[in-house]
């Protein structure tokens, strides 16, 4: 550097939020401020591989799906509508030795992790660079859109780039249907499985297909998935 000129600081965007380091304690409000949607549905921002464990909670939204139930609470009968929670689409996890559990953030040593959602381009972006208890090293890479052109339509893209080792990346993805509301705490004593199951279908070696049908306003619900690799 010349002597008398000083290094400009990198321009930031008004337009991303970016998350850098993994926060379970924060991790429920990072997924509410990176939901994306178009209007007729919305996905929170939470990890493809994750579930709802207390620290993480998938869920997708549909505008007008509302279910009704009823709960005894100490003798009285409570009835509650709610917006649904439905099937998450979202399910993919990885893992490098067929004997291992599936990939958990929190039983492996991050070395890189940042969330980030472009709200000019509605895209959310994740990157991670982790080492498993075999010393390998894995860098991720996620984009994540809700289509404003097609109301129906979303997708996951993942990049998986083996840092330090060479050899078989095991796959898992699905559908999910076995979903409940169980984001509010103060309604977790309420009765809060709203869906039953209607059908499931392997299509092909990539596509999956379930229907399911809310339990008292009787609205039908079907999801697709293709993964292609």
């Amino acid at each position: 550097m010349k002597e008398g000129t000083q290094k400009k600081p990198a321009a930031k965007s008004k337009w991303r939020l970016v998350y850098r380091g993994f926060q379970p304690e924060h991790e429920g409000v990072r997924e509410a401020l990176c939901t994306l949607g178009n209007g007729y549905f919305a996905t929170r921002g939470a990890a493809p591989e994750s579930s709802a464990d207390g620290v993480h909670y998938p869920g997708t939204y549909i505008a007008g799906c509302y279910n009704r139930l009823k709960t005894d609470i100490s003798g009285k009968t409570v009835e509650n509508e709610s917006l649904v929670n439905a099937p998450n689409w979202l399910p993919l996890t990885f893992k490098t030795e067929e004997d291992d559990d599936w990939f958990d953030l929190r039983r492996v040593r991050l070395l890189e992790y940042t969330q980030a959602l472009d709200i000019r381009r509605g895209m959310l972006k994740r990157h991670i660079l982790f080492e498993d208890k075999h010393g390998r090293r894995t860098r991720v890479q996620q984009r994540r859109f809700v289509s404003m052109a097609e109301p129906n339509l979303a997708g996951l893209e993942t990049t998986f780039i083996a840092e330090n080792w060479s050899g078989t990346l095991y796959l898992r993805s699905a559908l999910d249907g076995q979903v409940a509301n169980k984001g509010v705490k103060r309604y977790r004593k309420l009765n809060n499985r709203h869906l039953e199951p209607v059908a499931a279908e392997v299509v092909d070696r990539e596509t999956v297909c379930l229907e399911v049908r809310t339990n008292q306003s009787h609205i039908n619900i079907a999801e697709a998935a293709r993964t292609r690799i």
